[in-house]
């Protein structure tokens, strides 16, 4: 069974659509043997209205996050709440399509544990870019993350990331970031918990009205990595 989380905030203009779109995907892919979590996460518009509509006619449980708390605390809420032999979490604008996980598969059969997009290969397809700015500041967060936590992938942010449950499990029940850096958290702790992380290149386009905020979100992201560093330093991970 695969379960497919999906991190829901304000998402009206494209969720319907959206989840319908990854229900036909995994029907045609693996029969009825897949669910679908969406939490979420303090939604001020018909968000939520929408989940509880589709739970109608999808295989759709969905999570209520009464405040807006994050989206590494969502995520961590809806990969915890799966119950798939593999679980995938995914942004809602499927800003990487779903067939991808077609390359993702082969490894997790392979005994991967973690499986991760990555834009930053040659191999990757970027079918609509992201602007000059955020590109930079992508790449010097991708530095900063391999510096402080001394791991070593090339694309933490990207939403697209697939797991075995029990490695879900071990990770997300550690982790305790639940802004933005949530990512780089859960990449430090896979490798400190020794797990076989594999990095595939995917095809990906830049979506408009992202809510990531520049400067607030750089200055949030550098305290949260931090903290992760000093938590590790201190054995708050075990």
């Amino acid at each position: 069974m695969i379960s497919v989380v999906v991190p829901v905030f304000n998402e009206e203009p494209v969720l319907r659509e959206s989840l319908e779109q990854i229900a036909r995907f995994l029907r045609d892919r693996f029969s009825d043997d897949w669910d679908l979590v969406a939490v979420d996460d303090g939604s001020t518009d018909r968000t939520l209205t929408i989940l509880r509509e589709l739970q109608g006619t999808l295989p759709l449980e969905v999570l209520e996050n009464t405040i807006n708390l994050g989206k590494g605390a969502t995520v961590r809420r809806g990969m915890l709440a799966a119950e798939g032999e593999v679980v995938l979490f995914t942004d809602a604008d499927l800003s990487t399509p779903l067939d991808e996980l077609d390359r993702f598969m082969p490894a997790l059969e392979q005994n991967a544990d973690v499986v991760i997009g990555t834009r930053k290969h040659l191999d990757a397809e970027i079918k609509t870019p992201q602007g000059q700015l955020r590109t930079s500041m992508g790449l010097g967060y991708t530095k900063l993350v391999n510096r402080v936590l001394g791991i070593d992938f090339s694309d933490y942010t990207c939403g697209f990331k697939a797991f075995r449950r029990d490695a879900a499990q071990a990770i997300f029940s550690r982790s305790v970031v639940d802004g933005w850096s949530f990512d780089a958290e859960i990449l430090f702790l896979a490798q400190r918990l020794g797990l076989d992380v594999r990095e595939i290149p995917v095809t990906w386009e830049d979506r408009p009205n992202s809510k990531v905020r520049i400067v607030r979100d750089t200055a949030r992201s550098l305290g949260e990595l931090f903290r992760v560093r000093l938590r590790a330093a201190r054995g708050g991970y075990q």
